[in-house]
């Protein structure tokens, strides 16, 4: 007999590469925030180092025009911290659209598979019955030959 062979199986191949490059950018954009995530605790780390400095001159003597430039360099930081932020923001909604899709892409792998799994059930009780048939086809000739002999 033949093997089984999905009539479909070219389908359920792009299905599964399809589900694959889901999980690909599902990571990559998990990746992504994480980058981003840290590039926000170096900016946030970088002003708080500022915050003190600006203590520490205010402490000791030094010129309004020093303490008006770290203001301003401060000033500057938090804008990137506010930018920074925001990339965040727009990381989770893309980690939010590619686990969506992986989702979709998950389930429709899954039903090709289902469908692929109960045809080839089908193929082998076919096979099974046309096995049967040969047996008792087998058999019946058997006993036709020993009431011929007997």
């Amino acid at each position: 007999m033949k093997p089984f062979r999905f009539h479909m199986q070219k389908v359920l191949d792009l299905k599964e590469k399809e589900t694959e490059q889901a999980q690909w950018a599902f990571g990559r954009s998990v990746q992504q925030k994480q980058q981003e995530e840290q590039k926000l605790y170096r900016l946030v780390d970088k002003r708080n180092d500022m915050s003190d400095s600006l203590v520490d001159m205010q402490h000791d003597a030094c010129s309004a025009s020093d303490l008006l430039a770290v203001t301003r360099f401060q000033q500057v930081v938090d804008r990137q911290i506010a930018t920074q932020k925001r990339r965040i923001i727009g990381c989770d909604k893309e980690i939010e659209r590619c686990k969506e899709k992986l989702h979709f892409h998950l389930q429709e792998s899954k039903l090709w598979s289902t469908l692929r799994d109960k045809a080839q059930t089908k193929y082998i009780e076919w096979q099974n019955q046309v096995e049967q048939k040969e047996m008792d086809e087998i058999g019946t000739n058997r006993f036709r030959r020993q009431l011929k002999q007997g």
